[in-house]
């Protein structure tokens, strides 16, 4: 069944031949990839002329209260869990802003949420269970088949399709959040007060003013446990629009919006210094109009600076942004605190987000910031921009580069699988 894809960022626009999942070698070709919800923002499973392997959704879920371990299915969404969880007083704060997503999906991509100082979400996965053409069904863990579940987390898809996995759940004290604002016009300072913060919630946002002399303006929010109530309250899909405006491309009227939507939120926050837990674990689910304003191209850039480099990173990103003024639409903070395994985004140090719009000053200042994050040694997120090629890949991590792959090969004798970033390798 052939089926039209727009990627959210607009890097990928065609028609994709999408296979339901029957457990049948017939259906695989030599080459296929695998898609979840089809919900992330960039082109990374879209490949032309491959078999595009999706699994019916799925809302059997086992809560074991004991041990504190969830099963549920690959292809169950983050809402339908999320709902199911509230509903017997427990919660994931790993799961990401926006739950329209698949466990395989954030499993295969290594997702994080808004506390990934706690950790991201493949920290929290106790078990999987695969099928792959070449072996059929097998489960995975740190106990059995070590390796290939460390190949599985943050593998983007290529030992297999996720069937079934065991999650990490945590007892909701409150759905009742108790939240306070902060104001900073420079990084350094936010990302301090984030290190030092022992709030289960620390979301901020930036925005770049060339006219001013300190650039960087920000707003971060947190929040910690308020009384103890609960409110069942289910969160709603919202999928995010294809339909493009593109007001973000006009720089007047960026900042000014910008302006109104800090101004909105400090109003927002003095009239209601208290917020459900839906609103805050998943802030992006209510912001999907944001992608709206956006032009059809842009990318989403994010990478991870180690904490010993970041103060000379930052005067370094600056420079460039002041030097080559790219046109960019959001730029965040997450404090990361743990190592990541092989391309997991996860280690210890500051995280930067950046929404950067495709214009005439996008190449050069894209060029720059690579640049830039391999002179520092920083960590890239692969699945989130369209734009990460093989070479940059390479160039970050060349000996898991072709570890991974070598073993990957040996566990797709047959029939294998891929995606944009390791096409060409295969």
């Amino acid at each position: 069944m052939f089926e039209k894809v727009n990627s959210i960022d607009g890097f990928f626009k065609g028609k994709i031949n999408i296979i339901e999942l029957k457990y049948k070698k017939q259906q695989f070709d030599k080459i296929n990839t695998i898609v979840g919800e089809g919900n992330s923002i960039s082109q990374l499973p879209y490949l032309k002329n491959t078999k595009t392997i999706k699994q019916k959704e799925s809302k059997n879920f086992l809560l074991d209260t004991k041990n504190k371990i969830i099963t549920v299915n690959g292809n169950s969404k983050l809402t339908d869990i999320h709902n199911f969880l509230l509903k017997n007083k427990y919660y994931c704060h790993y799961f990401p802003s926006y739950p329209l997503v698949t466990v395989g999906g954030c499993i295969a991509n290594g997702t994080h949420g808004i506390a990934p100082k706690l950790g991201i979400f493949t920290d929290f996965v106790e078990e999987v269970e695969i099928y792959n053409p070449n072996f059929g069904f097998k489960k995975l863990s740190k106990k059995n088949n070590k390796d290939i579940f460390e190949l599985t987390k943050s593998g983007f898809g290529m030992t297999g399709i996720i069937i079934k996995a065991k999650l990490k759940v945590f007892k909701l004290p409150t759905t009742n959040i108790k939240i306070e604002n902060f104001e900073f016009n420079n990084i350094l300072s936010c990302y301090e007060f984030m290190k030092k913060s022992k709030k289960i919630y620390n979301q901020n946002s930036f925005t770049v003013n060339y006219s001013k002399k300190n650039i960087f303006f920000g707003r971060l929010i947190t929040g910690s446990f308020g009384k103890k109530e609960f409110l069942i309250k289910n969160i709603k899909d919202k999928k995010i629009s294809r339909i493009r405006l593109g007001l973000f491309k006009i720089f007047f009227l960026k900042n000014l919006i910008f302006s109104l939507i800090f101004f909105l939120e400090k109003v927002k926050i003095i009239l209601k210094k208290n917020q459900h837990i839906n609103d805050i674990l998943f802030t992006s689910n209510n912001k999907t109009s944001y992608f709206v304003l956006m032009p059809d191209k842009f990318i989403e850039y994010q990478n991870i600076i180690p904490d010993q480099k970041v103060k000379k990173y930052v005067k370094d990103f600056e420079n460039i942004i002041i030097k080559y003024k790219p046109n960019i639409s959001l730029l965040h903070l997450k404090q990361f605190s743990n190592i990541g395994n092989n391309f997991e985004f996860n280690d210890k140090g500051l995280a930067i987000a950046i929404h950067i719009i495709k214009d005439k000053n996008f190449e050069i200042f894209f060029k720059k910031l690579v640049e830039l994050d391999l002179k520092y040694k920083c960590k890239l997120n692969l699945y989130k921009n369209s734009l990460i090629s093989t070479n940059i890949v390479k160039k970050f991590n060349k000996k898991y580069f072709f570890r991974m792959l070598n073993k990957t090969k040996k566990i797709n004798k047959n029939y294998r699988f891929t995606n944009s970033i390791f096409k060409r390798s295969i």
